[in-house]
């Protein structure tokens, strides 16, 4: 199966949506245990236009479903426009999917999967900063693109370092740079602001964000034995990928070096959301799925040991139905 993804080709982009819809097909059998919380207003005012037109779980999971089929394709075409991988696949796309389906409450809409998106087009933008005549115009960018994902879900504050750090890294330390990508992050939020004041809601915007100042970050994960199972398989290819990542570092042109560094601090940063999640750690999973997804593709890149990579990707595959059908 994994051969089909070590290319990329038409064939292969209609394998990964048929994948996309058949890992994620359980939501119709089976409801989400868990309603995704929503911490902002304008997350508030998109959930209630949709639940406004009735049948609200079938069009939670096509949504959802929908926005993870695209965003895989945008991580994909991330790795292929950049180089990334030795390689040029859809194996990234894949791993995306897949992460992003593993646990019943990652099937259906929630604030989280609407503001990856704006953090996939951050990393979009940043990988350009390196050869770029103006960098201040993609700093802009990176800052109102996280912007717009903090109106989704004002967890999204704690990516205000990435941006500062792969700024400094990618480019040089320049204090206009911090101070624009800043002013990105405000103009959003502060236009937001703007309309609650102007239809007498203020009050609404104000509470909400005392509710995310307020919020603890760093919590017990709260995972089960179960639900753990899978990770003691992620956990090795992980490791392995990353070694072999590092071994060939230096192979790689300058700028590839680069963007691999700033994905690994984006890891970083995922395994703090995954933390920072204070109804489960499920939801916090998209956002980390975006830089593991470049390393676990890493490891399945190569056909050597392929038997051992196919038995690998089946357990994962076993895990996730197990997770859907029988462990709600």
């Amino acid at each position: 199966m994994l051969s089909i993804f070590r290319s990329k080709s038409i064939f292969s982009i209609i394998c990964l949506l048929a994948f996309t819809i058949l890992i994620r097909l359980s939501t119709i059998f089976y409801s989400s245990p868990v309603e995704p919380n929503i911490n902002t207003p304008f997350a508030q005012l998109v959930f209630d236009w949709i639940r406004s037109f009735g049948g609200y779980e079938f069009k939670s999971y096509l949504i959802a479903s929908v926005f993870i089929f695209f965003q895989a394709l945008l991580v994909n075409y991330i790795s292929s426009s950049h180089s990334i991988l030795y390689k040029d696949n859809l194996l990234p796309a894949l791993f995306f999917v897949l992460l992003n389906s593993l646990y019943p409450q990652q099937l259906v809409l929630s604030p989280q999967i609407l503001a990856n998106t704006f953090i996939i087009l951050l990393l979009y933008r940043l990988c350009y900063l390196y050869e770029s005549k103006l960098p201040l115009l993609l700093v802009f960018d990176a800052g109102m693109l996280l912007g717009l994902g903090l109106l989704f879900s004002y967890d999204l504050i704690i990516y205000l370092p990435f941006i500062l750090i792969s700024v400094l890294y990618m480019t040089s330390f320049n204090l206009r740079y911090w101070m624009v990508a800043i002013f990105g992050i405000v103009l959003p939020v502060y236009f937001l602001g703007v309309i609650f004041f102007l239809t007498n809601h203020l009050n609404d915007f104000i509470f909400s964000f005392q509710y995310s100042f307020n919020k603890s970050y760093f919590n017990p994960i709260g995972i089960q034995f179960q639900q753990g199972v899978i990770w003691i398989l992620i956990i090795p290819v992980f490791v392995f990928s990353f070694i072999d990542i590092q071994l060939n570092f230096y192979r790689h042109k300058v700028k590839t070096r680069r963007i691999q560094l700033v994905l690994l601090i984006m890891l970083l940063f995922g395994i703090i959301s995954v933390f920072a999640e204070n109804q489960s750690f499920m939801y916090g999973l998209c956002f980390l799925s975006v830089s593991l997804s470049f390393v676990m593709a890493n490891f399945f890149i190569s056909e050597k040991r392929w038997i051992l990579k196919e038995i690998t990707f089946y357990g994962l595959l076993l895990c996730a139905v197990y997770y859907q059908y029988f462990n709600h």
